[in-house]
């Protein structure tokens, strides 16, 4: 009886680690799962085109939460998002649909987006076109500005910004299809390391 406590003590208090059961996972609140290139037709340019499609399961709630269609661009170039530069590496969002609104899953496949563009080695970069067409009453300008998108018509912004600050709806006749992006930071430069560098010199006397 003795032998068995003292086996049982040593079990307990010095089993290594490797052997210990591991901590059970926690099931994240969605769960995105993508289907990689799927082949589909691009009415707009009547071509053929390679797109993923990633679909979101709500686990806490037990529902479908909806779908995102994304492509990936190379070489893009395009006027009406990030200006600032000539040719980008780009995701664009051909469709974002959810199941139910206000539940999060919008905002949720933005962030997916996000991150899938910096996978895609286009640094964060993404963008989409906002239109009315699939619900009229209640376009979907105003959720994308409040998740940090614009575009390059600095009077629609505005528009924008007005309508979110007076809870207020707005007419989209004018903005309808309209393009608009995710802004990024950009990378820091070298030159606060260069400034330190030379700073040092003059310090130690090795500058000129």
């Amino acid at each position: 009886m003795l032998f068995i406590k003292t086996m049982t003590k040593l079990t307990l208090n010095k089993i290594p680690t490797y052997l210990r059961p591991a901590k059970r996972q926690q099931v994240p609140k969605f769960l995105i799962y993508s289907k990689r290139d799927v082949r589909m037709f691009d009415v707009a340019r009547r071509e053929t085109v390679v797109v993923d499609i990633h679909k979101m399961a709500d686990m806490e709630n037990k529902l479908y939460a909806g779908e995102m269609i994304t492509r990936t661009l190379k070489n893009y170039t395009c006027d009406e998002i990030y200006p600032e530069e000539k040719s980008i590496d780009v995701l664009k969002i051909e469709l974002l649909n959810i199941a139910q609104r206000r539940k999060g899953y919008g905002k949720e496949f933005l962030k997916f987006a996000q991150t899938e563009s910096k996978k895609q080695g286009c640094h964060g970069k993404v963008f989409l076109v906002a239109s009315r067409i699939y619900d009229p009453n209640n376009p979907c300008h105003i959720f994308y500005r409040k998740q940090g998108y614009t575009s390059t018509d600095s009077y629609i912004n505005y528009m924008l910004d007005r309508s979110i600050r007076n809870h207020s709806k707005l007419s989209y006749e004018y903005a309808d299809n309209l393009l608009m992006y995710k802004p990024i930071n950009s990378k820091q430069s070298n030159k606060p390391k260069q400034g330190f560098i030379e700073k040092l010199k003059k310090f130690i006397g090795l500058s000129d």
